[in-house]
């Protein structure tokens, strides 16, 4: 991708947020939208959508870095602190929640499901950071990957629940990581999984039809 300047990618994430409800990623012309928000080609093998993407999450990952890193420091047991982190980010989320969900469902039917588990294990990764982690070996990467299902648990929810209140929210991040203390890290992995993948297939048996 050429290297955007930060004022190029402010206008594209003010024009995304503008313009959420009536955006389709599945119909979106790149020359056309470069016109709109006035700035350079996008020079790169990948999708407008993959850019756009890209620009919305890592915003999306300052934002989060910005509301949390300070204040995550003035919360003393791990457990409470994930709590806290996982707050932020739905809080943070919540303001792009159109603009994710239609970017989820471009990236499930052009078959780059990979790109939503990244971002799912690397918003975890990012908690447990903030967290000050300092596990290795098999237990940094299991650590991740708990969170992942606890974090991909909500958004899913968020994703077909869509007036799911800031309580709610609350209420189901204290439920599931009271479940990380009762059940096992290996099934938790497994229900990992398996959750992703029912959420995928959603998208594969129901056709999800353009404009969503």
């Amino acid at each position: 991708m050429s290297e955007l300047t930060k004022l190029e990618k402010d206008k594209i994430l003010i024009y995304l947020h503008r313009n959420s409800k009536k955006l389709d990623f599945n119909n979106l012309n790149q020359d056309l939208f470069i016109k709109k928000i006035n700035t350079v080609k996008f020079l790169d093998n990948k999708s407008l959508v993959e850019i756009l993407a890209d620009i919305l999450f890592r915003d999306l990952e300052k934002k989060f870095l910005k509301d949390a890193k300070l204040k995550v420091n003035k919360v003393n047991k791990i457990s409470e602190k994930i709590k806290f982190l996982l707050t932020v980010r739905f809080k943070i989320e919540n303001k792009s929640s159109e603009l994710i969900n239609k970017i989820f469902i471009y990236l499930i039917k052009n078959n780059k499901s990979n790109k939503i588990i990244t971002y799912i294990y690397s918003v975890a990764d990012l908690m447990w950071n903030c967290a000050n982690d300092r596990s290795i070996d098999f237990n940094y990467y299991s650590k991740r990957l708990i969170l992942s299902f606890v974090y991909s648990k909500i958004l899913f929810l968020k994703f077909f629940k869509k007036n799911l209140k800031e309580n709610e929210i609350e209420q189901e991040i204290t439920k599931s990581l009271d479940q990380v203390k009762i059940i096992s890290k290996f099934k938790l992995k497994l229900d990992f999984f398996k959750h992703v993948n029912q959420f995928f297939s959603f998208f594969t048996a129901r056709k999800v039809g353009r404009g969503f």
